[in-house]
């Protein structure tokens, strides 16, 4: 349930209405994140790799929930300055009932495929999804902030040692939904780097729900 108090967003988004709650370069410096840029084109526009589960049944349901498109959607990217994350944004709007369907869907992903692969040209690469429990962005808590609903994961893709890092947090509000990604490589729990990373990460997981859903920062 939000912690925000008024109402949802208009169901139907008129020109421009969605890139307006996109971030922009403007609130990366009224925020503090000064060391990230906005990127030339999104770096996220590309179709997900064909993706294989535990059983024929979720490997359905992971291919349906990440290859879902949206009615519309618009799409920007940040980076920082050494490159070691990326983050990608995207506020979609999707017809009367997807966006909750799309919701149930990426629920139901996480709660029933801890790992899965993906296929990228000659290459397959698991993914483990994190525990919440284990999780130090605190995934569980953060959910209750925001929307009508919201769901963050936290995935690890890639061999022991060389693991991509990739932090979702999904807000829906009303027929509109935001999705925000981290992508970095995956530190040392509790060195410098990962601090730093974790600062910028709670930043944006301020910033990006709080414009998506029209409110005031908390």
């Amino acid at each position: 349930m939000s912690t925000f108090d008024g109402s949802q967003p208009a169901a139907t988004a008129q020109p421009g209405d969605l890139e307006r709650l996109l971030v922009t370069a403007a609130d990366l410096a009224d925020a503090g994140l000064d060391d990230f840029t906005v990127l030339a084109s999104p770096s996220s526009d590309e179709d997900p790799p064909p993706m294989t589960g535990p059983t024929p049944e979720l490997t359905a349901l992971l291919n349906r929930a990440f290859s879902d498109k949206a009615a519309r959607e618009v799409r920007t990217s940040f980076m920082n300055a050494d490159s070691s994350l990326v983050v990608d944004e995207g506020v979609s709007e999707r017809v009367a009932g997807a966006a909750v369907a799309w919701m149930a869907d990426m629920r139901q992903v996480y709660a029933q495929c801890p790992a899965w692969t993906m296929n990228i040209g000659d290459q397959e690469i698991t993914v483990h999804v994190v525990d919440p429990a284990d999780d130090p962005s605190e995934p569980l808590k953060v959910e209750q902030r925001f929307g009508d609903e919201a769901l963050m994961r936290t995935m690890l893709a890639g061999p022991v040692g060389q693991q991509a890092q990739i932090t979702t947090l999904l807000v829906r509000g009303g027929d509109r939904a935001l999705e925000l990604t981290f992508r970095c490589l995956a530190g040392e729990p509790g060195g410098p780097e990962a601090a730093r990373l974790a600062i910028a990460m709670s930043k944006f997981l301020e910033l990006a729900p709080a414009k998506f859903l029209n409110r005031p920062l908390v």
